[in-house]
């Protein structure tokens, strides 16, 4: 459940910086007046909770295969 709601999360936050980069890059696509220093700040807020999203999504992933070699080599030695 958690790992589904990480890649949702994920996807979201790619949205988040591709708007980001349109304010910074090309405002008038958006019809807003160019605001480089709010475009910049969404660009590097959404790509470091992207970025601390796959870091969890990363280690959860780890955890779940930990867990499934430990319960693989229980049943394996009974």
């Amino acid at each position: 459940m958690i790992i589904a709601l990480l890649h949702i999360g994920r996807g979201l936050m790619v949205l988040w910086i591709i708007y980001a980069l349109f304010q910074l890059f090309a405002p008038h696509v958006l019809h807003q007046p160019p605001n480089d220093l709010v475009a910049s700040v969404n660009a590097l807020v959404a790509f470091a909770l992207g970025h601390l999203m796959d870091r969890a999504l990363g280690v959860l992933r780890r955890r779940k295969v930990a867990a499934a070699a430990v319960a693989a080599a229980d049943s394996s030695s009974i």
